[in-house]
Parts: structure tokens; C-alpha cells; sequence
């Protein structure tokens, strides 16, 4: 709060809020934007404070989250707020547990863990803050869960007046506000409807495509949990499955979907067409607390940003189709990949997610299967994929490299336009917007 006194006194230069940009693509390179104002937040009054201060000059104001995105989705071209101090417990109420935005999936297993509690909705990534996963709506893989703002029971979201307003999940702001990619606000703590926390175990073994692809809707409906890595070029399946129970842990971590040997094996495929799989290598069963199954990943977000730097050359993207869909898209994608044999540059991830009602969820209204491919524009990938995935009514993990044309993504979200008027009457001066809200028509 003083820097933001301190710097309102200084009378700086008044930036400009940016107009919407016309005609410009997603695959379209733009220069970034670049924060006026960085703040470093350690309660809501600070909160406050910067939103008034990019009212008072003319700009716009966005939470920081961990920068895991791989797009410009949380960029901002005046005040940046950094909420990684904003990461207490503010309320425990029996299953009820409410905690500031800025607080990492990390921090919050931990605390969840002291009291016996769990959330079974996450992602993989537990250096992601509770705040930026919520709005860009991370999910875990399970047909049974959806994404994480669906363990969510309230939002406390600060508007463009800079008053905090609890949104409980019976108000009808609430479908709005659970994915809104910061467009209505700023969130500032988070209420989560926690379970008691259990133990899974989790399978890992080794499939042939077709085997992965023949055996897939049984596996979504007799598991909990389950994900895979796919490498098509060796054509293998690394599944993953996990379920309750009450044995004794392992002494050991689980294997990452997108580890070392992985990525190792992977390449080889790939680059040296060798097939050096070992099911025994992978054939292993795993027996923990359901946060070290369910978010393994402990990159910090320092890390994560030296991934995004040395992955320039690269689109990480995560595309969501109906459940239904999978096995005829698995296989509409395994003929594009052999046309295109040096596009990918990973494993692609496979994963399902049990529907919702979020206006801007990517399972809104539909059990979705997403398929995560990391990939380089090569002979005309891009676009290929594009069109094949946008026949198949794909949409996007907000998140990561937006592949869809922004009108196809417009089509896809029958609320949007509802959304639309909510963000405006919440936000008539566009005071949350930013360049790629806009550049999607969001």
C-alpha cells in the first residue's frame, strides 16, 4: 500500500488504455505488453489501492499468477499485481477452507494435509497459484472430477469500484466467475469444499495404441483417475491408473507422465527411430496420499519460466473434444502425425475431465477428453491440425498456446455472449481486460 500512495503522489506519466486491436490472429506475432506499474500485494486494501490506481490513470490492472501459461493470457500493459504474498489461510469451517489467491496448489495440499483434508480436482503442476488455476480452469484427469473450480464453494472477487463481493456458488455470478480469466476482477481469496483426504494407488504400464484406444471408455469408467502419455512413434501408451485404497505407502514417488525417461525414450523414437521400450521399465504400482498422485510436478515457477524460454520454438497446447469423441479423434491425429513426422517435439499427454456448467469452461455442458501436444509449425502442422481439430468441435485449455481461430472458439461457448454483458456491467471502462481477452473476443 505505500508503493502505491508513493507512486500516485509522483504524479507518472498517465499511460493509455489500450484500444481494441482489429484483425489480428492469434498466430499473428505481436510485441508483448509491458506492465507500467508492478505491485507487490499483501492484503485486499493493497488490492484496492492498485485497482484505483489504474482507474486513476487510465490503465488496466491484472494478478500475477506463477506465469505457467504458455500464452499471454495473464499479460497486462499497466498494473501488474503480485499476489504471491497474499498465501495465508484465512478460514477453516469443517470441510470449508478458505485461502488468499496467491497461495501455490503446494502451500495449499500442505495445509489441506494438516487437517486431513484434500481436494481431488487439480492439476499436475503444484507450483500453480490457486488463483491463476482457478481462472484459466486447470483440471486433473478423472472422469468422476472436474476441473478445479468445481471443488470451489465460494469466489471473493474484487471489482472495478475496488469492493470485494462473495460469490457463492447458488448466485448466478458463480458460473461466470469460476472461469473468467480474470475479466470480472480480481480474486482474492477462495473458498474450496474440501473431502476427507485418502490414499490411492496408482498403476502404470505399457500399451500398444490400438490396445490403449480398445480398452479407453471401460478404463474412464472403472477408474478414478487415469491419464497417459502417448508416443506415436513407437505407437506405445504409457497408462496411468489410479484408485483408493487403504495399503501401506511405497517408499517411492510416482513416475511423472512427462519425466526424464519419458522425454528420453521419446526422442530416441522420434530423432533415432529406436524402439527402446521396456514394459518392465514402467510396470509399477504406487501407493500415497491422493496430492502426491494427483500433482506430482514440483517445478517451481522460476523454472517454468527457463522451460518457457528454452521452448521458443515450440506450441504447447492442450485441446479438449467430447469424451464421445476421443477414440475416432486419437485416431483421426495418429494419421495427421504420420503425415507429418517431425511436428511433434514431445510425448502428447491424454487425460479426461467429467463436465460442468462454467460459461467459459472448456467442459461446459459435455464429458471432455483432452489431448496435450507439444509441436512445431513444420510443413504446414499448424494449420492442419487446426482445421482437423476444429471439425472435431475441439475448444482450448486457456492456459496454453491457443491453436483454434478465435471465431471457431466463439462459436464453441454458447454463454460467452451472456458473459460478455456480465463483464461488461461489472467492467464498463475494460479495466481487467487485456490483448488476449481481446484478440479472442472475450
Amino acid at each position: 500500500m505505500p508503493v502505491l500512495a508513493a507512486e500516485a503522489r509522483a504524479g507518472k506519466a498517465r499511460p493509455v488504455r489500450p484500444k481494441p486491436e482489429q484483425g489480428h490472429p492469434p498466430s499473428v506475432p505481436m510485441p508483448p505488453e509491458r506492465p507500467v506499474h508492478r505491485v507487490c500485494a499483501e492484503s485486499e486494501e493493497d488490492i484496492t489501492h492498485a485497482i484505483h490506481l489504474a482507474r486513476a490513470n487510465g490503465s488496466t490492472v491484472r494478478a500475477l499468477g506463477a506465469a505457467g501459461s504458455k500464452n499471454d493470457c495473464g499479460t497486462c500493459s499497466g498494473v501488474v499485481l503480485d499476489l504471491s504474498r497474499c498465501n495465508r489461510v484465512l478460514a477453516v469451517d469443517a470441510n470449508l477452507v478458505t485461502v488468499e489467491a496467491g497461495m501455490t496448489v503446494s502451500e495449499l495440499n500442505r495445509h489441506l494435509d494438516a487437517r486431513g483434508l484434500a481436494i481431488p480436482t487439480q492439476g499436475e503442476w503444484a507450483g500453480a497459484t490457486t488463483g491463476g488455476a482457478l481462472a484459466t480452469g486447470t483440471h486433473g484427469g478423472s472422469s468422476r472430477y472436474g476441473i478445479l473450480p468445481t471443488s470451489v464453494h465460494s469466489i471473493r472477487l474484487i471489482g472495478a469500484e475496488g469492493i470485494p463481493v462473495e460469490i457463492r456458488r447458488d448466485s448466478p455470478l458463480f458460473r461466470q466467475a469460476g472461469v473468467s480469466l480474470g475479466l470480472l476482477g480480481i480474486v482474492s481469496a477462495i473458498t474450496f469444499a474440501c473431502e476427507e483426504r485418502f490414499q490411492l494407488g496408482l498403476t502404470v504400464r505399457v500399451l500398444t495404441f490400438r490396445q490403449y484406444l480398445d480398452g479407453l471408455n471401460a478404463e474412464m469408467r472403472a477408474s478414478e483417475f487415469c491419464s497417459a502419455v502417448w508416443i506415436p512413434t513407437a505407437g506405445r501408451v504409457i497408462s496411468f491408473v489410479a484408485n483408493r485404497t487403504h495399503a501401506l505407502p511405497s517408499a517411492h514417488r510416482r513416475l511423472l507422465r512427462f519425466g526424464a525417461t519419458v522425454f528420453g525414450l521419446g526422442w530416441a523414437s522420434r530423432s533415432l527411430h529406436l524402439d527402446l521400450f521396456n514394459p518392465a521399465w514402467f510396470a509399477d504400482t504406487t501407493i500415497d496420499w491422493c496430492d502426491r498422485i494427483i500433482t506430482p510436478i514440483r517445478n517451481g515457477s522460476g523454472r517454468t519460466r527457463l522451460y518457457r524460454f528454452l521452448s521458443r520454438s515450440w506450441m504447447a497446447a492442450e485441446f479438449a473434444v467430447a469424451t464421445s469423441e476421443a477414440v475416432p479423434t486419437l485416431t483421426g491425429l495418429e494419421a495427421l502425425l504420420a503425415r507429418h513426422p517431425l511436428a511433434l517435439t514431445h510425448p502428447v499427454g491424454l487425460r479426461p475431465t467429467a463436465a460442468d456448467d462454467f460459461a467459459l469452461s472448456p467442459a461446459n455442458g459435455r464429458p471432455t477428453f483432452w489431448i496435450d501436444i507439444f509441436y512445431r509449425d513444420h510443413r504446414g502442422f499448424a494449420e492442419a491440425l487446426r482445421d482437423f481439430l476444429e471439425g472435431r468441435e475441439a475448444r482450448c485449455h486457456w492456459g496454453k498456446h491457443i491453436g483454434l481461430s478465435a471465431e471457431h472458439l466463439r462459436r464453441q461457448y454458447a454463454e460467452l455472449p451472456a458473459f460478455r454483458a456480465e463483464r461488461a456491467t461489472l467492467d464498463p471502462e475494460q479495466l481487467f481486460m487485456n490483448r488476449f481477452a481481446r484478440r479472442l473476443g472475450l
